[in-house]
C-alpha cells in the first residue's frame, strides 16, 4: 500500500504535464500570415512612382491613353482638402477595368525652390501611403506657371477626359468626386470614335 501511494502520486504529475503541453495556441498570431500581410503592404508601396515631366510630356502621357476615360486629380501636400479627397482617386481606380478608366495624379509641389527633385520626398511617401499606384506626375516647372498653363487659380481640382481625349469637365472645389464618379459613369459608356478636334487642358468641351 506504501508503494502505491508514491505510484498515484507519479501519475497525477504526468498527467498535469500532458496537459501543458495541450494548451489551445489559437490566441498567438499566425508568424506566415503576419509575414504575407507585410510583404503585400511592401509590394504595394514599392509599385507606386513619381516621375518628374515637363507640361508638354504630361500632355503627352495623357493623349497616350486616348481610347479610356481619364480622371486627373491636381493635387499638393500643402493643401489639406487635396489629401483628404485623394483616397477617391484610389476608390476610382479600384472600381474600373484599366481598359475603361486611367487615373493620373499631378502633384502642384514643387514652387520653384531648389530643383524638383527637393520637392519630391514628401510627395512620394503620401502617394505610398495611399497605395497610389497608377501614374504620378509633378511638374518640373513651378507650381505658378503649371498654375497659369492649366488655367487654374488653386487646387484641388480634377480633370476629365473622355475616351476621345477632350477634355468634358474640370472641378475645382473640394469634395468634388460625387460629380467625378457620376460623370466617369456616363463617359465609360460612350465608344471610343475618333476626335475631330483636340482640346487643350484649360479649355472645357461645351
Amino acid at each position: 500500500m506504501r508503494r502505491l501511494v508514491p505510484l498515484l502520486s507519479w501519475c497525477f504529475v504526468i498527467c498535469l504535464l500532458c496537459s501543458g503541453c495541450n494548451k489551445p495556441q489559437s490566441s498567438a498570431p499566425d508568424a506566415n500570415s503576419t509575414a504575407a500581410v507585410e510583404t503585400a503592404g511592401e509590394a504595394s508601396a514599392a509599385d507606386v512612382k513619381l516621375e518628374i515631366l515637363s507640361f508638354d510630356e504630361i500632355q503627352q502621357r495623357l493623349a497616350a491613353k486616348q481610347g479610356r476615360v481619364v480622371v486627373m486629380d491636381c493635387w499638393s501636400t500643402s493643401c489639406p482638402p487635396c489629401m483628404k479627397d485623394f483616397h477617391n482617386l484610389v476608390d476610382l481606380q479600384k472600381a474600373y477595368p484599366g481598359e475603361d478608366v486611367a487615373c493620373v495624379s499631378l502633384s502642384f509641389d514643387f514652387e520653384g525652390l531648389g530643383t524638383p527633385e527637393d520637392a519630391e520626398l514628401p510627395v512620394l511617401e503620401f502617394l505610398k501611403s495611399q497605395a497610389a499606384t497608377f501614374d504620378n506626375f509633378m511638374s518640373n516647372e513651378e507650381s505658378d506657371v503649371l498654375y497659369r498653363k492649366f488655367k487654374l487659380n488653386a487646387v484641388p481640382a480634377v480633370f476629365v477626359y473622355d475616351r476621345t481625349g477632350k477634355l468634358r469637365e474640370r472641378f475645382e472645389s473640394e469634395g468634388a468626386y460625387e460629380k467625378v464618379r457620376a460623370l466617369v459613369a456616363e463617359l465609360v459608356k460612350e465608344p471610343a470614335a475618333a476626335s475631330d478636334a483636340t482640346e487643350s487642358p484649360g479649355e472645357v468641351v461645351e
